[in-house]
């Protein structure tokens, strides 16, 4: 005598013609939602459940993943917000300048630190935060790429000639401040002044022409990297090129000025 069905089971089978799904027939039915999927499949495979669904005209499929089994279609939201991760390696980016230590900073082993962070950093909701983040900066800041490279250039371009001079005897004399140029002080490094008994001496170290050089080089695109996007702000800037500009005109300058005082 087949056995009869509880009320649960009735509305399990009564669930189950309209969902084909044991998981979702469970939960309708009143079975634990928190092991569905085993509830489900479990209520299945009972004899008489079985019985009551080949009643109904149903050959109940075998299995805890049929084939037949109807399942509803997923669909994955696009997420707005940024992982705690993608925010980590989003912040460290902005500092470093490199996706592989950026990627570290944010946890993720250096084994796949070069290639999660080329992955990370084109993701485009992490682009979009990176490029807004960068354009806040430049606003609060107000610097932006010709800033830096106007002050790259300042650096790259000095000419020791513009800080100090010295005489045929080989005297050498550091030139007055109101004689250097803002452009030229701004390339002074080190600056110390010692009085002995031989009167003051002055020790003038500039920063790195080298180092400025290669990135101001970068900055333009001269090792074929990508350079960074420019603010127009209102206010009137002048750009490297002018100084560029400037500084040669000066130096010919000086050369005519030489050459003039050697013929007098």
């Amino acid at each position: 005598m087949p056995r009869k069905l509880t009320e649960r089971q009735r509305r399990f089978v009564d669930a189950y013609l309209v969902s084909r799904n044991a998981k979702q027939a469970a939960l309708d039915a009143g079975y634990s939602p928190r092991w569905p999927q085993m509830s489900g499949h479990q209520v299945l495979k009972l004899p008489h459940i079985r019985a009551a669904l080949r009643a109904r005209g149903i050959d109940p499929p075998h299995g805890a993943h049929p084939s037949t089994q109807l399942r509803k279609k997923m669909v994955r939201l696009p997420r707005k917000e940024l992982s705690i991760r993608e925010e980590r390696f989003a912040l460290a980016y902005l500092v470093t300048g490199n996706a592989a230590l950026a990627a570290r900073r944010a946890g993720i082993r250096t084994a796949l630190s070069h290639r999660e962070g080329h992955r990370l950093l084109n993701r485009p909701r992490v682009a979009a935060f990176i490029e807004a983040e960068r354009a806040a900066s430049i606003e609060r800041t107000r610097i932006d790429v010709d800033r830096v490279k106007r002050e790259f250039a300042r650096l790259a371009f000095v000419d020791i000639a513009d800080v100090i001079e010295w005489d045929e005897d080989g005297n050498i004399a550091l030139k007055a401040s109101a004689a250097i140029s803002p452009d030229d002080r701004a390339a002074i490094a080190e600056l110390k002044v010692k009085r002995g008994k031989e009167g003051v001496k002055a020790r003038v170290k500039l920063h790195d022409k080298q180092r400025a050089l290669d990135s101001l080089a970068r900055l333009m695109g001269l090792y074929g990297k990508k350079s960074f996007v420019t603010i127009d702000h209102a206010r009137e800037r002048r750009d490297a090129n002018a100084i560029l500009r400037e500084r040669l005109l000066k130096i010919a300058r000086s050369g005519e000025k030489n050459a003039d005082e050697k013929k007098e």
